[in-house]
């Protein structure tokens, strides 16, 4: 009995000598990325490195090509806690319409939010909002088109009372669904992580890759067959050309007026606007032209020939 105490005494400092901390990172984006998955890869059988995973989600943003980045702090967060749908129903559904959509169940250095919230503000020339308690009335109404960071620090996830971290799971939900529902575009990035770490047991390879449900964050969506292929899922959404209010200054709108009623004579859409009318004056000079060239020659030939064209016709056949 003795032995046995001290075999489960050593495996259980043996388990505690080789865990180590990590955080979850989920990021999806409306419009797509490509080329995110290179940066980090697919083996979710050991930890990736915090460094990696901040490469990849600064890659996403570079281009810019959302309007509204929403970073989603949560202490205490797990792979676990990603891991049951039941929880997120409304981010599930924002996760099935994002073109883009990579997770990363362990990372063993938390993101920088503050670093990727000042290259955003840096990169896309945005500006902040802070949610610090967990009501979307803090993201107030849009008044202009500018990119804006929204960033939800949520508070610290109960380890002891299970029903109330599910009910502090759910209410984050619905507090992401309140504010994506507030954005006044479609275009749009989630980040959803923890800046507090917590002890992960490693797993044997084989076993996460052969329940990729269990240890992943939202399998059937981010390992979907259809998601290998990367493409474009919303490409009917564009982005409004601003419409400029016109001057109403009555100098400018004088000299805009007269350049718009100028008419240049060798404008080329001039010419192909009024072609017909073009070709008819063009015929109507060629053929005075001729006329005119056929006179003159009957004109030379005549004096040739010693004929007074001043004198009446008939005077001239009399003699």
């Amino acid at each position: 009995m003795l032995q046995l105490r001290k075999v489960v005494t050593i495996l259980g400092l043996i388990t505690v000598a080789y865990a180590y901390l990590a955080v979850p990172v989920l990021y999806a984006s409306h419009k797509l990325v490509p080329g995110l998955w290179d940066e980090i890869g697919r083996d979710w059988s050991s930890a990736y490195s915090g460094q990696d995973v901040t490469n990849m989600v600064r890659k996403a943003i570079t281009p810019c090509s959302s309007d509204e980045y929403l970073i989603v702090n949560m202490p205490g967060l797990t792979q676990e806690d990603m891991n049951d749908r039941s929880e997120w129903p409304f981010l599930e559904r924002y996760l099935h319409m994002a073109s883009t959509v990579v997770g990363a169940p362990w990372v063993r250095d938390p993101l920088d939010i503050e670093y990727l919230e000042s290259y955003i503000i840096q990169q896309c020339e945005a500006e902040t909002i802070v949610v610090s308690n967990m009501r979307d009335e803090e993201v107030p109404q849009y008044l202009d088109t500018r990119t804006r960071v929204i960033r939800v620090e949520y508070e610290e996830l109960d380890a002891e009372d299970l029903d109330h971290r599910h009910e502090q799971l759910r209410d984050a939900d619905e507090l992401i669904r309140k504010i994506l529902r507030k954005l006044p575009s479609p275009h749009y990035s989630i980040i959803v992580t923890s800046d507090t770490p917590v002890n992960v047991h490693p797993i044997p390879a084989h076993i996460t890759e052969e329940n990729p449900d269990i240890y992943g964050i939202f399998n059937k969506i981010i390992n979907d067959p259809k998601r290998e292929e990367e493409v474009e899922r919303n490409d009917r959404f564009h982005k409004a050309e601003p419409d400029w209010i016109e001057s109403k200054h009555s100098n400018e709108r004088y000299l805009r007026n007269r350049r718009d009623d100028e008419v240049h004579f060798f404008d080329y859409d001039l010419w192909t606007k009024n072609d017909k009318v073009v070709m008819t004056i063009f015929l109507m000079v060629s053929t005075l032209g001729l006329m005119k060239l056929r006179s003159m020659f009957n004109h030379l030939i005549y004096r040739q020939k010693g004929v007074d064209l001043t004198r009446p016709s008939k005077t001239r056949k009399k003699e």
